[in-house]
């Protein structure tokens, strides 16, 4: 992929993005995502450069993946520009197939923070500047960077990310909250279409945007959003009334959007069925089955089910048992269980409270 890539896709459209999560993104996740919402660009979990260059069994782990996930982005954090770079060479291997690579600038863990890595770069410029220069220089790949409004309100982001442009950094992604702030407050968006006049990337926002028309509210100048924690148990707040294979002329696009319903899209929001939540989560659960051992499988998938079914007036019947599942056969027979017995339910729309606790006398 060219280093100019993404300012060309701005020219074209907005831009959506799955947020990095660490402990959540991962492969059979993505899958999912990609699986119901195929416009999605999406990152990886955060992964260490000391770590990548030191493990080739890490690399071997994490950055491989499914053609459906292509074109895929690994984010990396540190604080050694060298070791960027040499991580740089290693995720630029043909094999891997990874299309850019993004730095964190803006997890504000207090370990993190305290080793120096994610948003404490915010305060030492000349690293953080260092970074993405080496990685220039080492990869064939385009950098992007995640940061936030400043580290604690005081720095100066329009001159912190033109330094980094200037050392061809070539899209960054704004969490509107200072990494003091980590993720408390009231939404502050205007630094951020600021900042996009000033540079000459295209820049993302993120932070506690729930859906697709909430982020068509608050786009104004920027070339596009990124949702994370909102998207737990929702992969489909990405989509909206432009995804409705209705409304799309190219038979080609129309395809890839032909497994919605035209009917469940409501007020630019899609809402699933019941049926199609209950695919969904067999769909993630085999994922996962398929890129992870059982017992790793096992503990990944209990804190995934549950939220898929937050708005299933039912779910604290089958909270317990989906909680503690420990295997694939046992998730599926719960999952079966709900289709049996909600078989009169499964095209009705949680998510618009279709569904009652009057509908079944099940205590």
């Amino acid at each position: 992929m060219h280093k100019d890539f993404w300012k060309e896709q701005a020219s074209k459209w907005k831009l959506c993005f799955l947020a990095p999560m660490d402990w959540y993104w991962d492969s059979a996740y993505r899958q999912t995502m990609r699986r119901i919402a195929p416009h999605v660009f999406l990152v990886s979990e955060f992964y260490s450069s000391d770590w990548l260059v030191h493990s080739k069994f890490l690399a071997d782990a994490v950055l491989p993946h499914e053609i459906i996930e292509d074109p895929l982005v690994i984010q990396i954090f540190g604080k050694a520009p060298e070791m960027f770079a040499k991580a740089a060479e290693i995720i630029s291997k043909e094999k891997y197939n990874i299309a850019w690579i993004d730095v964190n600038m803006w997890c504000p863990a207090k370990k993190v923070v305290r080793s120096g890595h994610g948003s404490s770069l915010m305060i030492n410029e000349c690293t953080a500047f260092e970074i993405i220069k080496s990685l220039d220089e080492a990869t064939h790949l385009p950098i992007t960077v995640k940061t936030r409004l400043s580290f604690d309100g005081w720095q100066d982001l329009i001159k912190f990310w033109q330094w980094l442009q200037n050392a061809w950094a070539r899209l960054l992604t704004i969490h509107w909250r200072t990494a003091k702030q980590a993720y408390t407050w009231v939404a502050n968006h205007e630094p951020i279409y600021e900042l996009q006049k000033n540079v000459e990337v295209p820049v993302i926002m993120n932070g506690d945007i729930m859906n697709f028309k909430m982020w068509m509210e608050k786009v104004k100048n920027l070339a596009g959003f990124m949702i994370g924690r909102w998207s737990f148990g929702n992969p489909w707040c990405f989509l909206s009334d432009m995804h409705n294979p209705n409304n799309i002329d190219n038979p080609e696009e129309r395809e890839k959007y032909s497994h919605l319903n035209p009917n469940n899209f409501v007020d630019w929001i899609y809402y699933p069925t019941l049926k199609e939540m209950l695919d969904i989560m067999d769909f993630h659960a085999k994922a996962l089955v398929d890129t992870k051992w059982e017992k790793k499988w096992s503990l990944e998938i209990r804190k995934h089910l549950v939220q898929y079914l937050k708005h299933f007036p039912w779910v604290k019947v089958y909270r317990k048992r989906l909680v503690t599942t420990e295997s694939y056969e046992n998730s599926k027979n719960i999952i079966l269980e709900i289709r049996e017995t909600f078989k009169d339910f499964l095209e009705r729309r949680p998510g618009l409270w279709e569904i009652t606790k009057e509908d079944l006398s099940i205590e």
